[in-house]
Formats: C-alpha cells, sequence, structure tokens
C-alpha cells in the first residue's frame, strides 16, 4: 500500500514539480519604478513571463499596485 501511494506522489511531482510559476506584487507612487522594484524580486536566473499594473486613486492622487510573474 505505501508503494502504491509513493508511486502516485512521484508520479503526480513528475507531471507538476517541473513548472513553477512565481510573482510578486509592490504598491507604489510612481509606475516605473514600482515595476524595477517589483523586478528586482525575481529570483535570479528565473524569466520574467508577465507584468501588469492596476491604478489605485488614494486621496486624488494616483498610486500603482503592479505584479510581476516569473517562471
Amino acid at each position: 500500500m505505501k508503494g502504491l501511494l509513493l508511486f502516485k506522489a512521484l508520479l503526480l511531482l513528475g507531471f507538476c514539480g517541473g513548472a513553477y510559476a512565481g510573482s510578486v506584487t509592490v504598491e507604489g507612487v510612481d509606475r516605473e519604478i514600482t515595476i524595477n522594484q517589483a523586478q528586482s524580486k525575481v529570483p535570479e536566473g528565473k524569466k520574467v513571463t508577465e507584468t501588469s499594473c492596476t491604478t489605485i486613486e488614494v486621496r486624488l492622487d494616483p498610486r500603482y499596485r503592479c505584479t510581476v510573474i516569473w517562471e
């Protein structure tokens, strides 16, 4: 029984273990600086696959929440 559970776990890791995507979200007052801050948190050797920003109005001043996704 333990052997079957181990086999299923290894089989699942084989299908899911290879593709890991991570992300980081940073908030700031300048869009470009916020993107740069988020990109600086990407682990070395990882490739950025997507960058997106949302504008948030705070007391009539825009703030930016930017997310960087890597694989």
